[in-house]
């Protein structure tokens, strides 16, 4: 009888010892889990941080996902967000100053597509077509709805949990207020930038108008009416105050992200 008493307090040792070490095991798990994620979610961040107070018209958006797991595919859908919108900044940019485009009212421009301008006139046409695509791109992409829809939740373990992280990371009030801003920007441009090819547009047709009253002669333009002569200084006059509302958003926008 003794020996069974001591087989059975043998036992339930043996027993709570086992279950002591299952205990401590599962317990370092968890711990090893949490600092884990504790872990991701502090390289997340400061991956977001990174990206962005990146420059959208200059910098490099390459994606390079550096997280693991959901916190991963969070990482890559937030970068490839930034991406978008960089590209279309650099798009709306390019055509802006693109060569053709700036030289249009250069006097060798003139000359060579004169009387017609069917060229520049196409030029225009084509950087209007481009420039407000790029605008409304932008303006799709800082739409709230957008932002607090780039997740597919049904690609996360715990959709709640992480899509409330990643708001955490993408729209605070204060990022909020940044989307709305960018957003009244690119309608201002809107208006500024398409304000600015009417009236180019309008000179050139000016001076298919009056073609016959004018001469291209080494770097001048020469005009046989001095009516003409004080129109085309108007228009240029004109088109001066428009570059200028364009080129005050962009000091505006320069000053902003300082």
């Amino acid at each position: 009888m003794a020996k069974l008493k001591d087989k059975v307090k043998k036992t339930v040792k043996k027993v709570f010892i086992i279950t002591g070490v299952l205990f401590a095991i599962f317990a370092f798990l968890i711990g090893y889990l949490v600092v884990k994620d504790l872990k991701q979610e502090e390289l997340l961040k400061q991956e977001i941080i990174n990206y962005s107070n990146k420059n959208l018209a200059t910098d490099n958006f390459d994606i390079t996902v550096k997280t693991t797991g959901d916190y991963a595919y969070v990482e890559e859908a937030i970068k490839k967000y930034f991406k978008k919108l960089s590209d279309e900044v650099k798009k709306v940019n390019s055509y802006l100053n693109s060569e053709k485009f700036t030289k249009i009212l250069t006097l060798e421009n003139l000359k060579n597509d004169r009387p017609n301008y069917l060229i520049s006139h196409n030029t225009i046409k084509d950087a209007r077509l481009n420039v407000n695509d790029g605008i409304n791109k932008i303006k799709e992409l800082c739409a709230e709805e957008k932002i607090k829809n780039l997740l597919d939740k049904k690609k996360l373990d715990d959709p709640e949990y992480y899509h409330d992280f990643y708001m955490q990371l993408m729209y605070t009030d204060n990022d909020k207020e940044k989307f709305e801003e960018l957003n009244k920007k690119m309608d201002v441009l809107s208006q500024n930038v398409n304000a600015f090819f009417d009236k180019v547009d309008e000179i050139l047709l000016f001076l298919e108008k009056n073609d016959s009253l004018i001469e291209y002669k080494e770097e001048m333009i020469y005009f046989y009416s001095e009516q003409i002569l004080n129109e085309y200084k108007k228009h240029l006059s004109e088109l001066d105050e428009v570059a200028n509302k364009i080129k005050v958003e962009e000091a505006k926008e320069e000053a902003d992200s300082l």
